[in-house]
C-alpha cells in the first residue's frame, strides 16, 4: 500500500496506521464537502434606506457600507448584523454633517425575501441652524478677522452643516495670511449643539502671528534653467506686506510653465530682521525633451499620423521649440514653432512659426509654405492677446465648378502678407476636458498680396463656448458652443480656395464631412464661402470615472455671402459620443448622422481624437 509524500514518490505504510487510512480519507472528503457548502451559504442581501429625502437620502446612499458591500455578502447573519451596526454609526455622522443632529436610525432584516432585505429607517428630526459665530484670539478675547462675515462659508441662520464649519476655519486662517500674517494658524474650534433649541454655536480660536513683509528669495532645485526665469514669475514686490494670494499666483505661474514637476513656495522668519520673511522656492525640474506620436481618424478625412519632438528649455530661459511631422490621407506637412518668454516685458512671448504642407481635401489641392512671427501678451491668468506678421505662398487647385469660377481644375498662385490679430478669454477649468466656465475668442487677419494676383481682403471669426455643471462633482455637464466667421473686401471667386470659409467635420458640424456643410457643385464638391455659422450642444455624462457618453446635436453651414443668411436652412444632425477619460485628457469617439442628407453626404460620420469637441 502506498501514500503520496508530496515529493513525487510513494512510501510504504505498515502496521495499524495503514488500516485507518481509508476512514480518514472519507472524513477528509466529508469535511471538504461541508466547508464547500458553508462557502456557498453566504447571505445575499439588498439595502433599502427609507425615511430620508433629497440631499440626506443621496448622502446616506453614498456613505452606506451596506450598499457598497452588497456584492461581497457576509458569511452569517451575525456578520451581517455587525455590518449593519457599524453602518448606523457612519450614517448617523452623515446625517449630523447635514444639520440633522437629532436623527435616529435603525435597521431591520427581512429574511423572507431573496435576497434578504436590510431596511434602514431614518427619522431625520428637525434641521438645526447656526445661532452664533465667534472668533477669538489665543487670549480668549474677541478677534477682528480681516474678512467680512458675509464672505465666510458659514453664516448665522444657515443649516448647521459640518462642511462649512470646517471651511470657515480655513477661510479665517487664509484671510489673515492674505493680510500680512504669514504664520497664522487655527488653534481650536468649539462647536456646541443645543438639542432643546435645535441650534449650533461655533467659536473659532485663531493665532494670527506677527505681521511681516516680503524679503529676499532663495531658489533651490534648478539644474538647467536659469534663476532669472523663476524670479520673473514672482507676483510680489520685495518690501510689500505679505499676501498669501501672491504666493499662490507665483506657484501657479511656475506650475503652468510645464517646466517643473513640483513647486513649493514657503515663508521663513528672519531672526536678524523682525517683520520680514525670506521666501524659499523649491522646485524639481521636469525633463525638458519630449518625443511623441499620435494617430487620428474620421470618415471624411481618413487617417492621419503625427510625430513630434519638443524642447522646453532650449537656451536655458524656458525657450520652447516644437517640431511636428504629419502624414495623412488628406494632409502631409512639417511645422516648427518657437516661443521665447519675457521678450521686452514679463508675460510677453516672442512667437515664430514655419510650415510646409500639401493638403488634398475634397474642395481643393493646396501646396503652401508659411512663415510668421509676432508677440503674445498675457493679461492675467485668463486673458491673452497677440499680433503677428505672416508671409504665405501657395499654389491652389480649385476643384469645384460654380457659375463664377467654372474652370474645373483652375490653379491659383498667390503670395500674401497677413497680420493675424487675436484675443482669447479662457475662464474654463481645463484645456481638454472643461466642466465649468466659458471661453471667448475673436480673431481678425487682414491680407494683402505682395506678388501674383492683386488680392486684398479681411478674414474674421468670433467664437464662444460655455460649460455648465449640473452636479458639484462634474459628472453631468451641459456644454454649448457657437461661432460666426466672415470674409470681406473681395468676391468669392477671388478668394483662394484654401482661404475660403467652410463648415463641417470633427470640430464643426460633425454630421457632415469635412468642409461639406454648405453649398456643393454638381459633382458634390464644396464651393466654399465668405461666412459661416456653427452651433453645438452637448450633454457630457460620466457613467464611471473612466467612461462617459455624450449625446450631442450640431447645426450650421457656410454661405457665399459676406454675412450669414439666416433665412437659409441650417444643416444639422444629432450624434452620440463615447469618452474614455485618461490622465492627459479624454479619448473621444463620435458618431453623427445628417438630418438633411444630400447627394454626396455619407449617412454616418465617425471621428476618433483626443480631447472634447470644444
Amino acid at each position: 500500500m502506498g501514500q503520496w509524500d508530496g515529493k513525487g514518490r510513494t512510501r510504504n505504510v505498515r502496521g495499524a496506521g495503514g488500516s485507518r487510512l481509508l476512514p480518514r480519507l472519507f472524513l477528509a472528503v466529508a469535511l471538504a464537502c461541508t466547508a464547500g457548502a458553508a462557502a456557498h451559504a453566504d447571505i445575499r442581501y439588498k439595502t433599502q434606506v427609507v425615511g430620508a429625502k433629497g440631499a440626506l437620502s443621496d448622502l446616506l446612499g453614498e456613505v452606506s457600507q451596506l450598499k457598497a458591500l452588497e456584492d461581497r455578502p457576509p458569511v452569517s447573519e451575525q456578520a451581517l448584523r455587525g455590518r449593519a451596526d457599524r453602518d448606523l454609526d457612519q450614517l448617523s455622522d452623515a446625517a449630523h454633517s447635514l444639520g440633522y443632529w437629532s436623527a435616529h436610525l435603525s435597521y431591520r432584516i427581512d429574511r423572507k425575501t431573496n435576497p434578504q432585505t436590510v431596511a434602514i429607517t431614518v427619522k431625520p428630526g428637525p434641521l438645526y441652524h447656526v445661532a452664533a459665530i465667534a472668533v477669538h484670539g489665543p487670549n480668549g478675547k474677541p478677534l477682528a478677522a480681516p474678512v467680512r462675515p458675509a464672505a465666510l462659508p458659514l453664516k448665522v441662520g444657515d443649516a448647521a452643516r459640518s462642511e462649512p464649519v470646517v471651511a470657515t476655519e480655513a477661510a479665517l486662517v487664509a484671510a489673515f495670511k492674505e493680510h500680512g500674517h504669514p504664520f497664522a494658524k487655527a488653534d481650536r474650534r468649539r462647536v456646541i449643539v443645543d438639542t432643546a433649541k435645535h441650534t449650533m454655536t461655533v467659536t473659532y480660536t485663531v493665532v494670527p502671528g506677527p505681521t511681516a513683509r516680503f524679503g529676499g528669495v532663495a531658489i533651490s532645485g534648478l539644474k538647467s534653467l536659469r534663476p532669472g526665469y523663476v524670479e520673473r514669475r514672482l507676483r510680489w514686490r520685495r518690501g510689500a506686506p505679505f499676501d498669501e494670494r501672491k504666493v499662490a499666483e507665483t506657484r501657479n505661474a511656475l506650475i503652468a510653465s510645464g517646466l517643473f514637476s513640483t513647486v513649493a513656495v514657503t515663508p521663513h522668519p528672519v531672526p536678524s530682521a523682525p517683520g520680514t520673511v525670506r521666501m524659499q522656492i523649491a522646485v524639481t525640474e521636469r525633463p525638458h525633451h519630449t518625443i511623441g506620436a499620435g494617430i487620428g481618424y474620421n470618415t471624411s478625412e481618413g487617417a492621419e499620423a503625427h510625430a513630434f519632438w519638443e524642447n522646453r528649455n532650449l537656451f536655458g530661459n524656458a525657450e520652447k521649440l516644437h517640431l511636428d511631422l504629419a502624414l495623412g490621407q488628406q494632409h502631409k506637412g512639417a511645422a516648427a514653432d518657437f516661443r521665447a518668454p519675457d521678450v521686452l516685458a514679463i508675460d510677453q512671448d516672442l512667437l515664430a512659426h514655419a510650415d510646409v504642407a500639401d493638403e488634398t481635401p475634397v474642395a481643393y489641392h493646396s501646396r503652401r509654405a508659411l512663415v510668421s512671427t509676432g508677440l503674445e501678451r498675457r493679461f492675467g491668468p485668463h486673458l491673452t492677446a497677440g499680433a503677428t506678421v505672416s508671409l504665405e505662398k501657395a499654389n491652389v487647385s480649385q476643384l469645384a465648378n460654380t457659375a463664377s469660377f467654372t474652370a474645373s481644375r483652375a490653379t491659383q498662385h498667390y503670395a500674401l502678407i497677413g497680420l493675424p490679430l487675436y484675443v482669447k478669454l479662457d475662464e474654463s477649468n481645463s484645456l481638454l476636458n472643461p466642466t465649468k466656465g466659458y471661453r471667448v475668442q475673436a480673431s481678425m487677419v487682414p491680407y494683402r498680396s505682395f506678388s501674383g494676383p492683386d488680392l486684398s481682403f479681411v478674414s474674421g471669426r468670433l467664437s464662444g463656448s460655455i460649460y455648465e455643471p449640473l452636479t458639484d462633482d462634474g459628472r453631468y455637464v451641459i456644454a454649448a458652443a457657437a461661432a460666426v466667421s466672415t470674409i470681406a473686401g473681395t468676391s468669392l471667386a477671388s478668394v483662394p480656395a484654401d482661404k475660403r470659409i467652410y463648415a463641417g467635420g470633427g470640430g464643426s458640424v460633425r454630421a457632415y464631412g469635412y468642409e461639406m456643410a454648405g453649398p456643393l457643385d454638381s459633382n458634390h464638391v464644396p464651393i466654399g464661402g465668405r461666412s459661416s455659422l456653427e452651433l453645438s450642444l452637448e450633454a457630457r455624462i460620466k457613467i464611471t470615472n473612466k467612461i462617459g457618453i455624450v449625446p450631442f446635436i450640431d447645426a450650421g453651414r457656410y454661405y457665399e455671402t459676406t454675412l450669414p443668411n439666416f433665412g437659409s436652412r441650417l444643416l444639422y444632425g444629432p450624434g452620440i459620443g463615447l469618452r474614455y477619460y485618461t490622465a492627459f485628457g479624454p479619448l473621444r469617439v463620435d458618431l453623427a448622422t445628417p438630418m438633411v442628407r444630400r447627394p454626396g453626404d455619407s449617412p454616418v460620420q465617425f471621428y476618433i481624437s483626443l480631447g472634447q469637441a470644444f
